[in-house]
C-alpha cells in the first residue's frame, strides 16, 4: 500500500531533480523544465496533504500553481525564439 511518506519521498526527489537542472544547466529551455519539475512536486504534496486531511483547499492551490506555470510556459515559448537566433556575424 502507498502512504503519505511515499508521496513525499517521490516530490522530494523530483524537487531535488529540478533543483539540479535549475543550478547546473545554462538552456533557458532546460532551466525552465527544471522549474516546471519542482511546481509538479509541489502540487504532489499539496494534494497528498489535501487528500489526507478531506479539505479541498490544496486542490484550489494545485489550480493557482497550475496557472502559474502555463503562464510560465507561454512566456518561455515567446522567449525561446529569441534566445536561440542565429549570430548574425556568422559565429565567428
Amino acid at each position: 500500500m502507498i502512504t503519505v511518506n511515499h508521496y513525499i519521498a517521490l516530490s522530494a526527489v523530483l524537487f531535488v531533480i529540478g533543483v539540479v537542472g535549475v543550478l547546473t544547466r545554462r538552456n533557458i529551455i532546460i532551466v525552465m523544465m527544471s522549474i516546471e519539475i519542482m511546481l509538479n512536486a509541489a502540487n504532489l504534496l499539496l494534494v497528498t496533504f489535501a487528500r489526507q486531511s478531506g479539505d479541498m483547499t490544496g486542490h484550489v492551490f494545485v489550480f493557482m500553481v497550475m496557472a502559474v506555470a502555463a503562464a510560465e510556459a507561454a512566456r518561455g515559448a515567446c522567449d525561446h525564439p529569441r534566445v536561440v537566433q542565429e549570430p548574425r556575424d556568422g559565429g565567428y
